[in-house]
């Protein structure tokens, strides 16, 4: 997954290349449904126009619909804001080409005529001038082209040059190709299984045939143009002993006939399209042509006219004239290779073809979606009847930052029954499971019942990521997604004892195995825990816990889709509640909380499940903790989804650090609804992430950004993620992780200490 950045100056760069009116449209999307071609993923021109609005540079390099645009006009004519979507994908093609070329030439070239024209020039007069240096002896009674040019001199001369021109532009293509392809993996047999799809419409462009109401003829025209010019490659790359020669041929012979097809091809067809650019101007093209487009076609209709005139020099026995003649047009011809062909408007030849090419074995690498659609409608019907595709579930994913991931899209290719193993089973794999998109959905869908649903499907296909295996595998072997045995799970409390619960006791404390099994750079779970089981004795609160007898709470197993799993960790927890006659579950982390409340219907009906920030803010409330040594310190609440957003828990741990003398509680730009996810849930814990596709990392700066010390959290997972992008920032002396219960119990604790507490109990607890 990539991270796809802003660049502010897209907009310009396409700009100054020839796009008009990029500002007017308004995402209508009728210049998409206008295009014949805008089918499936592909809805170009509008998409392209979008990634343009927004400055996403990496989504246009990686995206092939420019190449898949023929130009015919179609979307101006129908385009209600009078935009010009034609002149902005062709200008998006000059920009591409410029991206690809690694020299900086066809930058250059784009931008400055007059370089362009120059560099044509300068190339021309070089081969003119070598012909002045190294020819041959001058015949002059009659024509000896041969004498005067060599013919095999001469084809080492194409060949040195088609290395030169193919050496340039297969580096660019090969550009192209990582950019297009960056992410996807193809065997390698539908490289070769498809190889037909390039060669058929780089000899063809057969899809243009599909565009409407432009003009009928442009493709005749074009391949008219085209195979003229393939025609004259053949005899000159190939059969250039046979087609330069002395020997004066009946008209009926072979390379005559083809020449003179050649000849007239390319000269009628470029003056045709000369006429229609330069003079028609259809209505709804050409209008805004760019130099180079015309400058090229101007070439090749020199290189026609000269080369035919170098045809009749010989047959009217005019030699001076014929040499003369054929070394500007051996000059035109080199220029103007040299020049189009790798960075100019000729470059297209290679571009187009291969964009239909790996879009064809993107295509064909993609394997049907191993979901149910039967299942997939009954389990989540709402979802799909209630979806209008307006994406606001995509605008207010935390994933939508550092990948290309959209839920909106998801939905879409389910409902349009276009699902695939890549754009479906492996894209739900970026959801963190914070819920965001459901919060803020205008029409209440549950989109992540949708992606939840999607998962078990691929879990039980076997198509699990690698990633996310070892947790599974510990989860059914020990009860815990980390590494640890069940019998190590009490040793994280050290010299702490948790009471062994029975019925006497109020509540039963279940602790996270993110807390019993911390392994993070700084045991930041478990101190909180550590904390809490204090402030749990300092309040006199009756609570005991079940000790190697809990099993891990299943949340992530459920997120992940693992429902075998999952039905064996619920089952073998409401057994030991239900046995040992729970009644009150107060949790350390809001994913058990969460998991006790939702996802476990054969609990006793009156077990009450609660987390520990409800509670300490009880506590305070009624006196039990009573904060009073002052925390002089800067921060920042990082709000824990499944506290928030899956169980609108956002108050209590708010007051519980207003409560502590001293604090400054600054609220980060995004919080409470809003809160940007660690990371952490649905998996994501176990996913390993570069630095720019860190959810972590972006909280952290974001904390940064308050001016606070500490971040303040009441999640082990939120913690554990948060110090783990604390580390990868390399800001460990500016800023800290600290659970809620930790900064509570400083307070607390210390008031003690210095003698503020009149608890006897409290008294004896820290002799």
């Amino acid at each position: 997954m990539k991270n796809y950045s802003i660049s502010p100056n897209l907009y310009g760069e396409i700009e100054k290349l020839g796009a008009k009116d990029m500002e007017t449209c308004m995402q209508c999307g009728n210049c998409a449904a206008a295009c014949p071609l805008s089918t499936g993923e592909n809805t170009f021109p509008r998409k392209i126009y979008r990634y343009l609005q927004l400055g996403l540079k990496d989504k246009v390099l990686s995206s092939p619909e420019p190449w898949l645009c023929y130009y015919c006009g179609d979307c101006n004519t129908d385009c209600p804001r009078g935009a010009e979507p034609a002149e902005t994908m062709m200008a998006t093609r000059r920009w591409l080409t410029t991206q690809y070329d690694w020299t900086g030439l066809a930058r250059l070239f784009y931008r400055s005529p007059k370089w362009e024209v120059a560099a044509f020039g300068a190339i021309a007069l070089f081969v003119i001038s070598l012909f002045l240096l190294f020819h041959g002896p001058v015949v002059t009674n009659r024509v000896e082209l041969n004498t005067f040019a060599p013919v095999h001199y001469v084809h080492i001369g194409d060949q040195i040059m088609i290395l030169i021109v193919l050496g340039l532009l297969g580096s660019n293509a090969v550009n192209m190709y990582f950019k297009i392809m960056q992410g996807t993996k193809v065997p390698l047999r539908l490289y070769i299984t498809q190889a037909p799809v390039f060669i058929l419409n780089y000899f063809t462009q057969k899809k243009w045939r599909k565009c409407g109401t432009g003009p009928s003829s442009a493709w005749a025209r074009h391949f008219f143009l085209f195979s003229g010019w393939v025609a004259m490659e053949v005899l000159v790359m190939i059969f250039l002993t046979s087609f330069q020669t002395d020997i004066v041929h009946p008209f009926w012979h072979p390379t005559r006939i083809v020449g003179y097809y050649a000849t007239v091809a390319l000269m009628v067809g470029s003056a045709s399209m000369l006429y229609g650019r330069w003079f028609k101007k259809e209505e709804n093209l050409h209008r805004y042509s760019d130099f180079t487009d015309m400058f090229f076609l101007v070439l090749i209709f020199a290189i026609a006219v000269s080369g035919i005139m170098v045809h009749f020099a010989r047959l009217g026995g005019l030699p001076l004239t014929t040499y003369s003649i054929y070394v500007i047009h051996v000059g035109i011809c080199v220029g103007m290779l040299m020049i189009m062909l790798p960075f100019g408007k000729l470059s297209h030849l290679m571009y187009r073809p291969l964009a239909i090419f790996l879009c064809s074995i993107k295509e064909k690498a993609q394997k049907q979606s191993q979901f149910d659609p039967a299942e997939l409608e009954e389990k989540t019907a709402e979802t799909f009847r209630a979806c209008m595709q307006c994406g606001t579930c995509t605008g207010v994913c935390p994933s939508i930052q550092i990948r290309n991931y959209s839920p909106r899209q998801v939905l879409r290719n389910i409902s349009l029954n276009r699902a695939t193993d890549t754009n479906v089973d492996e894209a739900v794999w970026s959801c963190v499971s914070c819920n965001s998109c459901v919060e803020h959905c205008p029409r209440g869908t549950e989109v992540l019942d949708l992606i939840k649903t999607v998962r078990q499907r691929t879990v039980a296909s076997g198509k699990l990521p690698k990633q996310l295996q070892a947790p599974l595998n510990t989860l059914k072997k020990e009860g815990t997604p980390w590494p640890g045995k069940r019998k190590d799970r009490t040793q994280w409390t050290g010299t702490l004892q948790i009471p062994e619960y029975s019925e006497s006791k109020e509540y039963c404390l279940f602790t996270c195995c993110t807390t019993a099994y911390d392994n993070g750079p700084v045991n930041g779970s478990r101190n909180g825990g550590l904390a809490l089981i204090k402030l749990l004795e300092i309040g006199e609160v009756s609570y005991g816990g079940l000790g190697t007898g809990e099993s891990c709470c299943g949340d992530q197993a459920e997120k992940m889709g693992d429902v075998k799993t999952v039905e064996a960790l619920t089952e073998a927890n409401t057994d030991l509640f239900n046995s040992t006659g729970v009644k009150r579950i107060l949790t350390s982390s809001p994913h058990c909380l969460n998991a006790f409340r939702k996802n476990y219907p054969n609990l006793e009906k009156d077990v009450e499940t609660k987390h520990y920030t409800e509670l300490l803010d009880s506590l305070i409330s009624n006196g039990a903790l009573t904060p009073l040594s002052k925390v002089d310190a800067k921060v920042t609440y990082h709000d824990p989804c499944y506290l928030g957003r899956h169980n609108t828990i956002y108050e209590a741990p708010r007051r519980i650090l207003r409560s502590i003398p001293g604090l400054e509680l600054i609220e980060m730009q995004n919080s409470k609804q809003r809160s940007q996810c660690c990371g952490g849930g649905g998996g994501g814990a176990w996913q390993i992430r570069s630095l720019d596709e860190d959810h972590g990392v972006i909280r952290v700066q974001e904390a940064l950004d308050t001016g606070a010390e500490i971040i303040a959290t009441a999640c082990p997972y939120c913690i554990r993620m948060l110090n783990e992008a604390i580390a990868k920032l390399g800001v460990e002396d500016t800023i800290i992780i600290r659970d809620v219960s930790e900064l509570l119990l400083q307070s607390v604790e210390a008031s003690f200490t210095s003698g503020h507490s009149e608890s006897t109990h409290q008294e004896e607890y820290h002799v």
